[in-house]
């Protein structure tokens, strides 16, 4: 992006897949993935056919054998038989020959630099790892040009390869790294074709890794590459939802993002609109141009912006004080509810609270800052919110100033205005910017309060409720998801002090869920093995007996409580 307060979008070159584009100036492009694997014909070709149908403009599809890079022969034939020309693409983990038997049929192939290449830990042996990387690498992308594909570098950060992770550790860099590696033998061999990811299932990781890819390729010269933006294990419901709007819609917002897949553990029909409501609801506008200074704010990792603690409304605020959530009401006393609000913006309020309703009102404080006293607990209410109070914290940074910020919104009932919010709140607490929050609407309070909640979830910034972390599910997923996610949720969603996550398999399940505190894995048909943060603990029970035994891990390690 050109500048913090004045996104545009990231101009890349052009990468055409089938009879579409990525990057440029083409609309950005939404995709998604079907559930099944290439040999289960029928199953394929009617899925790929439904999403076309739903105006989705890419279907991946997971190819887990060799048997079945084969079968994309025939299904691409009964897919375009039908009349359907929407381009494919073949999603491959651990299977370098696979990948170059897709490359014959389908349009697009993604690649996971994590286990393209058999890797290596030793220190010694990291640059000897490059060279692997080359030898494997290289002619995979001759036989790209030769058949005029496009590829993509998917990195996932519950994948990342042993070597990298030897050097680099489980972060940003590590996922950049791996990216760029793969990058540098494109370039070598005059590779321009490349679309790239890094996904996470934490929103706040693929926002910090997508703004340090993008400053990379610049500061060393790269083709400017476009992204494919994603968060990997968002869940469903609302909640999947909410966390698809602050990873896929913060980096929107900044202008960072040529194809998005919204992943949820649903129907993959369901993803589409969700997709097209969020590219509406993050459209980049023109703003007004303020002469303020730039953030002094390191962008690629998460800190909470250093602010002093405020009293407003009975609640403490700012500091070392939770993110606190509050309700727009005359009444102060908070309701009984089980996540009730902890203040109340009223007209018996008496603490100081400095409202700026416009660009205007902001510009005003930049000229004299002094006018309001200090620290007072600051509040935007006008448009454009993502680069107006990052422009109120640079100014409050300026003149060394530690006022707390409440971030505000107005919330219709629609889906849009939700992912709009969770986007522009998203964006700005992946800066560590935000204190308090608050939401008001044409919906109940319970309700108003409930989404802030939600959303200071779906951000990793508070946890209020049980933590759910689950894939969309594909062609490797080893049960029925959507059923056992259901079964899971109704049996753990009393818990508030648990994170959960629901994996279809081991490519990327026990590293992307390496932030919960427990896992449930798919390890083979009919088998689940339990997780206790990244390590295995009950390894292939069966599936009948695997929720329960999971209740028991949960109740030994002092997690569990039994329901009201």
């Amino acid at each position: 992006m050109a500048s913090r307060f004045h996104a545009i979008r990231r101009d890349t070159i052009k990468v055409r897949v089938g009879n579409t584009w990525i990057g440029g100036d083409a609309p950005i492009l939404v995709q998604s993935m079907t559930t099944t694997k290439p040999k289960d014909l029928e199953a394929t070709v009617s899925q790929v056919l439904a999403l076309a149908n739903a105006s989705c403009k890419l279907v991946r599809i997971t190819v887990p054998t060799f048997s079945d890079a084969m079968a994309l022969e025939e299904v691409v034939k009964r897919v375009r038989a039908a009349g359907c020309d929407v381009p494919i693409s073949a999603d491959i983990h651990f299977q370098p020959k696979a990948a170059f038997e897709a490359l014959k049929w389908v349009d697009k192939v993604r690649i996971n630099p994590g286990n393209f290449v058999d890797s290596v830990t030793d220190a010694e042996d990291f640059e000897q790892g490059k060279q692997k990387v080359y030898d494997s690498f290289a002619p995979f992308l001759a036989e790209a040009k030769r058949y005029g594909r496009a590829i993509r570098i998917g990195v996932n950060h519950g994948s990342l390869s042993a070597r990298m992770l030897y050097k680099y550790g489980d972060t940003v860099e590590g996922m950049v790294e791996s990216a760029l590696e793969y990058l540098s033998v494109c370039e070598k061999e005059d590779f321009d074709q490349v679309v790239v990811s890094l996904k996470s299932s934490n929103p706040k990781v693929a926002i910090q890794a997508y703004r340090l890819l993008a400053q990379r390729l610049k500061e060393e010269k790269f083709k400017p590459y476009p992204f494919h933006v994603g968060v990997t294990e968002a869940g469903e419901g609302e909640d999947g939802r909410l966390k698809s709007a602050v990873g896929i819609g913060a980096l929107l917002l900044d202008g960072l993002g040529d194809t998005i897949r919204v992943s949820l553990t649903e129907d993959a029909v369901a993803e589409i609109p969700v997709a097209l409501d969020l590219i509406e609801a993050c459209t980049i506008v023109n703003i007004p141009k303020i002469d303020v200074p730039e953030l002094e704010k390191d962008p690629f990792h998460y800190a909470r912006r250093e602010t002093a603690s405020v009293c407003f409304a009975g609640a403490l605020m700012g500091g070392q004080n939770p993110i606190r959530v509050g309700e727009r009401t005359l009444v102060i006393a908070p309701s009984s509810k089980p996540r009730s609000p902890e203040f109340a913006l009223g007209k018996f309020t008496e603490q100081p609270l400095v409202q700026l309703s416009s660009m205007l009102d902001i510009a005003a404080f930049a000229a004299d800052p002094t006018k309001y006293s200090s620290p007072s607990l600051f509040c935007y209410t006008g448009e454009h919110a993502v680069p107006a109070v990052r422009m109120l914290a640079a100014i409050l940074e300026k003149y060394k100033r530690q006022d707390p910020i409440l971030l505000y919104a107005s919330v219709g009932k629609t889906p849009i205005q939700k992912l709009e919010t969770a986007a522009t709140w998203g964006s700005l607490l992946a800066d560590g910017i935000g204190d308090a929050v608050c939401i008001e609407g044409s919906s109940s309070s319970e309700e108003a309060v409930s989404l802030a909640y939600d959303i200071l979830q779906a951000a990793d910034v508070r946890r209020s409720k049980t933590e759910f972390i689950s894939c969309p599910g594909c062609g490797r997923t080893l049960y029925n998801i959507q059923d056992v996610l259901a079964k899971i949720k109704a049996r753990f969603g009393h818990l508030d002090n648990v994170s959960i996550a629901v994996m279809g398999c081991i490519v990327n399940g026990p590293g992307e869920m390496a932030g919960a505190d427990f896992g449930y894995v798919g390890g083979a048909p009919g088998r689940i093995t339990l997780y206790e943060g990244k390590e295995p603990v009950k390894k292939n029970i069966p599936e009948s007996d695997a929720i329960d035994e999971l209740v028991e891990l949960l109740k030994n390690r002092g997690f569990w409580k039994e329901p009201n």
